[in-house]
């Protein structure tokens, strides 16, 4: 059983603003779930591309828990992918990004492509509170962006 999942919004801003600051992965605990208090630091100064790698550091069900992300796919404005691997998984992220009236709609797409194989089950039962955390960082980005961040 594979675990797949997906979140959308829109976001009153110009796509490349939007982009920019998502696909700044320093940036993800200010608009990621509050619950996780993540931070994330590069390996290597230098701007967002394939390969780059960042040290993140936050809490998993309450208990500190690091990884490591490593950007997999950069298209500027278009789109963005990454694989977030601690020591039990590896979640893999792919935004999207496309015009939507005057703004951008953000697609995320989560899968699982490594994990224990009961992490398919344990998500699906903590469902409602995994997609409150996603929603909620997906109503993050959209706040944050369109109060001027």
């Amino acid at each position: 059983m594979a675990y797949s999942a997906a979140y959308t919004v829109t976001v009153n801003a110009p796509q490349t603003r939007v982009f920019d600051y998502i696909a700044d992965v320093s940036r993800h605990g200010e608009w990621g779930s509050a619950d996780d208090k993540m931070k994330a630091t590069a390996e290597k100064p230098g701007p967002p591309a394939v390969g780059a790698r960042y040290k993140a550091e936050g809490l998993l069900n309450g208990k500190p828990n690091s990884s490591v992300v490593t950007i997999t796919d950069y298209e500027p404005s278009k789109r963005i992918a990454f694989d977030a691997e601690d020591s039990n998984s590896v979640f893999h992220h792919e935004f999207l990004f496309t015009p939507d009236g005057g703004g951008t709609r953000v697609e995320r797409r989560v899968t699982m492509p490594k994990g224990p194989w009961y992490f398919p089950m344990v998500l699906a039962i903590f469902k409602s509170t995994v997609v409150k955390n996603y929603d909620g960082a997906m109503a993050n980005v959209k706040a944050r962006l369109e109060a001027g961040t």
